[in-house]
């Protein structure tokens, strides 16, 4: 990473060195027409930029998690896919780029629990970037210990603090991993020329903007659709849609296994190298996202497992006549964590039990994109009608697609109605009895 650092620090430096050099009047010779002119543009433009606060849109507290989170997703996905796209062998080790990247993403939120390690960061950081310190709460948070930028009943901060911290990470929580998994998941599995939009939040006319979603697809059918990462979002999916006619769908991350924080350390858990190499091997047939990992892990021994091993075990266990400590509450806990914390005996009793469906792992998945471009139908507003809890909303997911839904609903939003969301449900009503009764 230092690297890439060093290179996009150098590039920085490349345009201050070609400003600097037209600054100087001694470096016209003879015709200082030339720069004259520089100059004159320069005073029209640092005016602009003044009173428009372009540079806030580069590095300010309030904005401050956006702007770091664009910044390596501009790395990524705005200039390393130049390498990507040279052939198989470098598609797979972008991917590879991308996973261990993720790992990197997850390990930084680690300062949300250790206190050592985030004061370290904000000392460092008043060094290298002075103005941070006189920010108005860095000094309360430099102070701070506890746990920070957690679910609001986990966190030790106030709402306020919490939200502070949180700007000195790259879109905490999974924001930006999900981003780039999605991003990833869609090359692996082919779905068609994947357009990335998430460093373009507006789409701009001559007076109105439109905000689109992460990504398009174009599929090799030659259909285009959208793709927005994160539910609760069918609102802004159902305008872009109106605006566009581009059928948008959300995709659920929180159910997608790449957002397991171990609920006793409250540490991401990673993925494992040989999650990642079969992921990444574009040959690999994955048949389901699930990985269990005495029997399909390929760098530790099944006794290493048991034993705790590999940090990137996770253990799911539901409470049964065999099972039944406090741990087995159907959360995804790191193994490790779970050894740690029970009594000598019950520790001994789940690793001599070699509960091979307990012990696992996962790969990127994210439920429903493939069938969401596929068969629109078989969902609604982007949730599998098996996990629909409205009986009339499946119902109506065989007559109308997930976009239709979305739109209606926005339809209904925007020229706030009142009670849209009573008169939604009369709509969903309306359109099963008819088509039920045909």
């Amino acid at each position: 990473m230092q690297n890439l650092f060093t290179k996009l620090h150098d590039s920085v430096r490349h345009l201050e060195t070609l400003h600097e050099v037209f600054l100087d009047r001694g470096n016209f010779q003879g015709n200082v027409q030339d720069h004259l002119l520089y100059m004159e543009n320069l005073a029209r433009l640092t005016d602009i930029l003044a009173e428009h606060q372009f540079g806030k849109q580069l590095y300010n507290s309030k904005d401050r998690q956006m702007i770091l989170a664009d910044m390596i997703e501009y790395i990524f996905l705005g200039r390393g896919y130049y390498i990507a796209a040279k052939g198989r062998y470098q598609l797979q080790g972008f991917l590879k780029a991308i996973m261990y990247f993720v790992n990197l993403l997850m390990s930084y939120e680690t300062v949300t629990v250790e206190d050592n390690l985030r004061v370290k960061l904000l000392d460092k950081l008043k060094t290298a970037i002075p103005a941070v310190e006189s920010e108005d709460d860095f000094d309360e948070l430099l102070r701070f210990r506890g746990r920070i930028g957690l679910a609001r009943k986990e966190s030790d901060a106030s709402a306020a603090l919490d939200r502070y911290f949180d700007s000195f990470l790259p879109k905490t929580a999974g924001g930006l991993w999900h981003e780039l998994l999605v991003y990833s998941f869609l090359l692996r599995y082919d779905f068609g020329y994947v357009i990335p939009l998430v460093l373009t939040q507006r789409f701009l006319s001559k007076f109105e903007t439109v905000v689109p979603p992460d990504f398009l697809v174009i599929t090799k059918s030659k259909n285009l659709y959208g793709i927005e990462v994160g539910m609760k979002k069918e609102i802004q999916s159902g305008s872009f849609s109106l605006e566009t006619d581009i059928p948008t769908a959300t995709i659920d991350t929180i159910n997608s296994r790449s957002s397991d924080r171990c609920p006793i350390c409250k540490r991401w858990i990673m993925f494992c190298q040989p999650v990642i190499d079969h992921y990444c091997d574009l040959e690999y047939e994955i048949k389901k996202a699930e990985v269990r990992c005495l029997n399909e892990c390929s760098k530790y021994s099944e006794e290493q497992i048991l034993q705790g091993a590999c940090p990137y075990t996770k253990y799911r266990r539901m409470q049964t006549k065999r099972f039944h400590h406090k741990y087995t509450d159907g959360l995804h806990y790191h193994y490790r964590c779970v050894l740690q914390n029970l009594d000598p005996t019950e520790a001994t009793f789940v690793k001599e039990s070699r509960d091979e469906v307990a012990l696992k792992t996962h790969y990127p998945d994210y439920a429903g994109l493939g069938n969401l471009l596929k068969s629109s139908k078989d969902y609604v507003w982007g949730i599998p009608l098996d996990k629909t809890q409205d009986i009339a909303s499946q119902k109506l997911g065989r007559y109308l697609s997930p976009i239709e839904l979305s739109k209606i609903k926005t339809l209904l939003f925007r020229n706030g109605i009142e009670g849209w969301e009573k008169k939604l449900t009369s709509i969903i009503s309306e359109v099963v009895e008819k088509n039920e009764n045909t």
